[in-house]
C-alpha cells in the first residue's frame, strides 16, 4: 500500500488530490499550517513548511513513499503584494520538504507543482516544456526558482523529482480569489437573493487554458505512476477558452437579469498573455493521461457548489 504525503492538503487542490489518492487505496498523510483539517481518514500534521526542523520531524516519522508538494502562496496577486512572504514560503518551504526527503526517505518520489506563470508574458501560440521560463511576477519567479532548486536535488543527489507547470484550473471548492469561482459566486449570490443582480469583472479580452481540478489531480497521479524522474510536464488542456464566453455561461445560468460591470481594480497591473495555451503532448504520450471533464461540466459543478454553499447558510 502506497504511503502519500500531501503538503498544503487543506487547500483547493489538496482536498481533491487527497480524495483521489484515497480512492486509489493510498494511505494519505497531510501537512498544512492550520491546527486542524476537516478531511477524515488521514494522518494530519500541523506545521509551517518554513520550519525545517518541524518538517524534518514529520517526514522522519512517516517516511512516505511519495510526496506531493502543493503548499505555497498560490494566488499571484497575493505574491506581488507581499513578495518577501511569498518567496520565503514558496522557495524555502520547498527546500524544507525536499531536504527532509533527502535525509530521511531518499528513495521516495517527489512531485514539485509549478505553474504556467513561470513562462511569463512572452507572446507565443503554444508553450512546451522546452520553452525557457521568463517569469514576469513574483509568483512565477518563486515557482521557477523552486523548480531550479529541486532540479539541483535531482542532479546532485539523484532524488526522484518530477515537475509540473500547471496551467489554470478550477472546479468546485475553489476560492473566489480566482476568476471562474469569483464569477460563479457573484451570480449565485444574485440568484439566491443574497447580492445585487450584477457581476463585477476585469479584463475580458483574454483566452485561458483551463482544466478541471479533478483532471489536474489525476494528472499528478499519472506523473507519479508513469512519468519520468527529472521531467517537466505541462498540465493543461491544450486549448484556450475566452473569458467572455465563460462569463456568458454563468450569466445565462441565472434567472435574474444580471448586469455586467467592468471594475478597473480587477484588471491586472502586469500585462497578461492574451492567449496562454500549453502543449500537453508529453503528459499524454508518456503517462497515458486523458481529460475526463469538459469545461461545461466543470463550470456547472462550480456554480452548483456556490448555490449549495449559499443556500446552506455558509455565506
Amino acid at each position: 500500500m502506497i504511503s502519500s504525503l500531501i503538503t498544503g492538503i487543506n487547500g483547493f487542490v489538496g482536498k481533491h488530490l487527497c480524495e483521489f489518492l484515497k480512492n486509489k487505496g493510498h494511505v494519505v498523510s497531510g501537512l498544512d499550517i492550520q491546527k486542524k483539517s476537516e478531511i477524515s481518514d488521514i494522518t494530519y500534521f500541523a506545521a509551517d513548511i518554513c520550519d525545517g526542523d518541524a518538517v524534518s520531524n514529520i517526514i522522519e516519522k512517516i517516511k512516505p513513499d511519495e510526496i506531493y508538494h502543493l503548499a505555497a502562496i498560490s494566488f499571484p496577486k497575493e505574491a506581488n503584494i507581499s513578495p518577501r512572504r511569498a518567496l520565503k514560503i514558496n522557495i524555502m518551504g520547498t527546500v524544507s520538504v525536499i531536504d527532509a526527503m533527502r535525509r530521511f526517505c531518499p528513495g521516495s518520489k517527489f512531485l514539485f507543482v509549478g505553474s504556467a506563470k513561470e513562462y511569463g508574458t512572452i507572446q507565443k501560440e503554444i508553450f512546451t516544456e522546452e520553452d525557457i521560463p521568463s517569469p514576469s511576477d513574483f509568483y512565477g519567479a518563486s515557482k521557477y526558482s523552486s523548480e531550479l532548486i529541486c532540479r539541483q536535488y535531482f542532479m546532485l543527489y539523484d532524488l526522484d523529482v518530477r515537475f509540473t507547470r500547471s496551467f489554470n484550473h478550477t472546479g468546485p471548492g475553489q476560492s473566489s480569489n480566482f476568476v471562474c469561482s469569483d464569477w460563479a459566486r457573484q451570480v449565485a449570490m444574485a440568484e439566491c437573493g443574497k447580492g445585487p443582480s450584477q457581476i463585477s469583472v476585469g479584463n475580458l479580452d483574454v483566452e485561458i487554458d483551463f482544466l478541471d481540478v479533478r483532471d489536474v489531480v489525476n494528472a499528478y497521479w499519472h506523473i507519479m505512476e508513469k512519468g519520468q524522474k527529472g521531467r517537466i510536464y505541462n498540465v493543461c488542456s491544450g486549448k484556450t477558452q475566452k473569458l467572455c464566453d465563460i462569463l456568458d455561461f454563468f450569466v445565462e445560468k441565472s434567472t435574474k437579469n444580471i448586469k455586467v460591470i467592468r471594475d478597473k481594480n480587477k484588471i491586472a497591473a502586469i500585462k497578461e498573455n492574451k492567449a496562454l495555451r500549453g502543449d500537453n503532448t508529453r503528459l499524454c504520450t508518456e503517462t497515458g493521461w486523458t481529460i475526463n471533464y469538459p469545461l461545461e461540466k466543470t463550470l456547472k459543478d462550480l456554480y452548483d457548489y456556490w448555490i449549495d454553499k449559499i443556500r446552506s447558510g455558509f455565506i
